[in-house]
């Protein structure tokens, strides 16, 4: 199975875009594997659980929107993993409904209506 990356500025930039400070985007992405992708430095999705991080639960829902958000950014438009990042999104969208992170849901429910022009859907069945 081929490994999802995303560069790193990306990622900073997505999670800054979810209202994480820039020392925080900073420490959470040290959590994801760093790799040469070439032109730039990429984030793929460390193996370990981001439960031994000890960030809290609404944090590691924000860094794995962000870094979904930076995979839809970084891929041709219906390829195979943009399609994978617009479903884990969307299943984001209903776990951060269901524990009542109503900022984050705002977050992303106005990040899928912003790039509805990409992905041809105008919701993600929004529960406002």
């Amino acid at each position: 199975m081929k490994r999802i990356s995303v560069p790193v500025e990306d990622m900073i930039s997505a999670l800054q875009d979810f209202g994480v400070s820039d020392g925080r985007a900073n420490d959470i992405t040290a959590l994801f594997e760093v790799i040469d992708a070439g032109d730039y430095d990429a984030l793929v999705m460390p193996a370990l659980a981001f439960n031994h991080s000890q960030l809290p639960r609404k944090t590691v829902l924000i860094t794995l929107s962000s870094f979904w958000v930076c995979v839809v950014g970084n891929t041709n438009s219906f390829s195979e993993q943009e399609l994978q990042a617009l479903g884990a999104l969307r299943s984001l969208y209903f776990v951060s409904v269901n524990l009542g992170y109503q900022d984050l849901v705002a977050c992303i429910a106005r990040y899928w209506e912003d790039t509805s022009p990409l992905h041809q859907t105008e919701s993600v069945e929004l529960w406002r």
